[in-house]
């Protein structure tokens, strides 16, 4: 072994990450010498190799570039086994890549799918704050399974109530565990679990044993072909499923943060309260609650980083950047950078109310960044604004009491993934 591999082995930052969480941009900006409102690319050891940290807009159009980036072998295989399972759409390049693409977009992204999408997750949350009225309930707990149900009834998978709460639970215990490598084994064993699962849903609609609708997500992806034509594997096939459905499962965490963030901003609170009471009974398409999912997402941790890898030597922003080298895209660097925000530590979702094309705001990377249909950006964002929006519109509502207790509204900026610990308790009278 060379020098060099050893010294990045002894330099390796990881441990860093995991103990320092969403701090450890800033730390390694630090470190750098570079200051905190800076875009400047940084250096630093990861992985036993190097790895360039890298934020804004620049830095996004760098990132989305295929012809100087890919993404297989970038994610370690301890987190990307877990949350996205072997040969997902994430981690493929090319012609591979578009044409997985395309079909995920055509069931996630396509307007007619999210509207009926609207449809599902209003009903959901309706039923859900009924419960909530006999019984206290835990925003980030209870409304991961109300997500989850509404996208596996939304894909028209089969399933029982007990079932479709019992998948979505799983998927939400996915996140729970990511970056604690103690409970990563709990992680791989809830996965292959959902993957049983999946693939006996995928083998039985293929064989006629389950009959399922023409059209639905679940009948599609039983129909999945890859590049060449071919029929994908059923296990393939039902990860995709998975992964068209536990992104939605994810947005509970932003839900948690919502009920937090209108606690803090009891003016915004009272629009999206106006707006929905002018809404008569209608949850979805409210302008004031996507505006305020928005910031939500804006302003709040989850994702931390992106990682690819760089396809051939090349710079950014007068960086120079090695082929086979691991870029890391700051997302929570990027959303909330002073450069491209105003004001950026204030809670204002009037910001996407003036400009509701979110996609156009090249800054603003929650779920990724580029083009839908031809590059990585996630194309199951409209579905995820659509839940998340519901529920704050639900919260505003005169007859719910989200907890205020510090132990509710508070959350560990070192921890992965981070959300109020409690997961945010709430009454309905």
């Amino acid at each position: 072994m060379s020098i060099t591999p050893v010294k990045n082995l002894l330099n390796d930052q990881l441990p860093s990450f995991i103990k320092q969480g969403y701090l450890f941009m800033s730390h390694q900006r630090r470190k750098a010498g570079v200051s905190a409102e800076s875009h400047c690319p940084v250096i630093f050891s990861a992985l036993g190799g190097t790895a360039t940290l890298i934020r804004g807009e620049e830095a996004v159009d760098f990132f989305y570039d295929e012809s100087k980036i890919s993404r297989g072998g970038a994610m370690p295989a301890v987190i990307q086994g877990p949350l996205f399972g072997e040969g997902a759409v994430h981690t493929l390049d090319g012609e591979a890549h578009k044409v997985r693409k395309a079909k995920m977009a055509e069931m996630a992204y396509a307007d007619e799918r999210v509207e009926a999408f609207k449809g599902f997750v209003e009903e959901e949350m309706k039923a859900l704050i009924e419960r909530w009225k006999t019984t206290p309930g835990n925003i980030y707990d209870d409304i991961a399974v109300a997500y989850g149900r509404a996208a596996f009834r939304w894909a028209g998978a089969p399933a029982s109530d007990r079932e479709l709460n019992k998948r979505a639970t799983q998927m939400s215990h996915l996140l729970d565990t990511f970056g604690e490598l103690k409970q990563n084994v709990l992680s791989w064993i809830d996965r292959k679990k959902l993957d049983a699962w999946a693939e006996e849903l995928i083998e039985k609609v293929r064989s006629g044993e389950l009959t399922v609708e023409p059209d639905s997500v679940v009948r599609h992806m039983a129909d999945l072909r890859d590049e060449k034509g071919e029929l994908v594997t059923a296990k393939l096939a039902g990860i995709e499923l998975q992964n068209l459905t536990r992104p939605t499962v994810a947005v509970s965490r932003f839900a948690a943060f919502a009920a937090v963030a209108m606690i803090e901003n009891p003016e915004w609170a009272a629009k999206v309260k106006k707006a929905a009471e002018d809404a008569d009974g209608r949850l979805v398409n409210i302008p004031e609650a996507v505006a305020f999912a928005q910031e939500t997402r804006r302003k709040y941790p989850f994702v931390p980083m992106l990682p690819a890898m760089v396809k051939e030597d090349t710079e950014l922003s007068g960086c120079p950047i090695q082929k086979g080298q691991r870029v890391l895209l700051d997302v929570l660097g990027t959303n909330t950078s002073p450069q491209l925000w105003k004001n950026t530590t204030s809670f204002d979702p009037q910001r996407f109310l003036d400009q509701p094309d979110y996609e156009a705001i090249k800054g603003f990377i929650p779920q990724g960044g580029g083009d839908v249909l031809t590059g990585h950006r996630c194309p199951g964002e409209k579905i995820a604004v659509a839940a998340l929006s519901s529920t704050i519109a639900a919260l505003s509502a005169d007859n719910v009491t989200i907890s205020e207790d510090a132990e509710d509204t508070t959350f560990s900026m070192t921890q992965l993934l981070t959300r109020p610990k409690t997961g945010v308790r709430v009454t309905v009278s």
